[in-house]
């Protein structure tokens, strides 16, 4: 028996692809462990969409050598097609790019043949499973490294999605989270996203279905009336990227601000109790104060429940890598910390508008502190206080104040 310790980086994309690997293996026969655990074989699913997540899976990749010197390391994912090749990763026993990335587990088992096979237990919280219903990006957003690595389009049959959230409800996952690279542009033998997401809800019985990230001109009517079934979490990822027009136009975005907007107006028009959370990228070529204060102004009238603003990070082989007026790292990290501070007023600001309100919590771990945290269908995180392990359960709270970076319970109510 071999031990394999699967490792991701990334998005949710990445997540769900990890997550079906390791059934993969788990349906080989191998035993699956925590990257701190005895492990023969590494595997680290790497991202590539910053400088920073390249040199984050530099360094994974050193801690695991660290951690067990004779051990097999293997690099996949889209630092890997990208550029992780034997001289940047040395540590690194094996590199699969993206396109190779679908036999890893034949290579493995290639590599670390098992005397006897017999199917092993897939754990992995029963909480939250991530399912892939698309891949592939060609929108080629200046900035955007994601369509040179993830080339290939495609979507998963609607039948094989069903089915597969069918089989994560009977090992007692409550929520799933639909996720891709470009959800939104989901096609299938006639279904949309739309006709996915309403043959979801009449084929399961899963508590809670998520989505990813969303482009404004993906929520529609027919998509937003969706929402009126309680199963779907009321939560939209709707990345902004900037809010000066001119900037949104170098960065070869599909939307101008009052597409944004309008967007934001009809989702709340139509679900008025709905989380809207979103991406910035501060310090793009060209931006200049105007620019970066029209984007510091939308994000404090915008109303979002959470923002994540990061600084713009050059990957070669861009059209904005090639672009002129780039900015000084020291301004760069000037407007950043100015918009962490916008987006952690907005954030408080939504949490404290929910004090004193009802919501039903999945319950996911425990802190160090002794509390169990989990999240409420518009993406709260909420602590409590249990004397017995709620892990993946769902129960009705009521929301006392405010707690880090979430909100304390003060009444946690029995289960119906």
């Amino acid at each position: 028996m071999f031990n394999i310790a699967l490792d991701t980086l990334g998005c949710k994309l990445n997540q769900a692809e990890t997550e079906a690997i390791g059934r993969e293996f788990a349906e080989a026969g191998y035993r699956l462990v925590s990257p701190q655990d005895n492990w023969d074989i590494y595997i680290l699913n790497t991202c590539t969409v910053t400088h920073v997540a390249d040199r984050k899976a530099r360094y994974q990749v050193r801690i695991a050598r660290r951690h067990n010197p004779n051990g097999f390391i293997c690099l996949t994912g889209c630092y890997a097609e990208n550029g992780g090749d034997g001289i940047t990763c040395p540590d690194a026993n094996l590199i699969l790019d993206n396109e190779r990335k679908a036999d890893i587990v034949a290579e493995i088992v290639r590599l670390f043949p098992l005397e006897v096979s017999a199917k092993a237990l897939y754990e992995h919280g029963r909480t939250r499973s991530f399912i892939k219903i698309q891949d592939g990006c060609d929108n080629f957003c200046s900035y955007c490294i994601v369509p040179f690595v993830r080339r290939n389009k495609s979507c998963r049959g609607i039948d094989e999605i069903i089915s597969e959230i069918n089989l994560r409800q009977a090992e007692g996952y409550q929520e799933i989270v639909l996720t891709g690279t470009e959800i939104g542009e989901y096609a299938s033998s006639g279904f949309n996203l739309a006709g996915l997401i309403k043959s979801i809800l009449e084929c399961t019985y899963i508590p809670r279905l998520r989505l990813s990230s969303l482009q404004p001109n993906e929520i529609t009517p027919q998509l937003l009336a969706l929402w009126q079934n309680p199963r779907l979490c009321n939560h939209f990822h709707i990345a902004l990227q900037s809010g000066s027009d001119r900037i949104l136009s170098f960065m070869q975005r599909p939307y101008v601000l009052t597409d944004y907007t309008r967007t934001l107006e009809s989702i709340r028009a139509c679900l008025p109790d709905t989380a809207v959370t979103t991406d910035v990228i501060i310090g793009f070529p060209g931006e200049t104060d105007e620019d970066f204060l029209l984007s510091l102004r939308y994000v404090e009238k915008a109303g979002f429940a959470r923002v994540h603003p990061f600084p713009y990070s050059e990957r070669p082989g861009t059209l904005a890598s090639t672009m002129s007026g780039k900015l000084d790292p020291a301004v760069i990290k000037t407007r950043l910390l100015q918009m962490m501070f916008v987006a952690k007023n907005a954030s408080l600001q939504h949490r404290r508008q929910k004090i004193g309100m009802e919501r039903d919590v999945l319950w996911e771990n425990k802190t160090r502190g002794g509390l169990w945290f989990g999240y409420t269908p518009d993406y709260i995180r909420v602590y409590g206080k249990f004397n017995q392990k709620p892990v993946n359960t769902i129960s009705r709270v009521k929301l006392g104040k405010i707690h880090t970076d979430g909100i304390l319970a003060t009444e946690i109510y029995p289960q119906a």
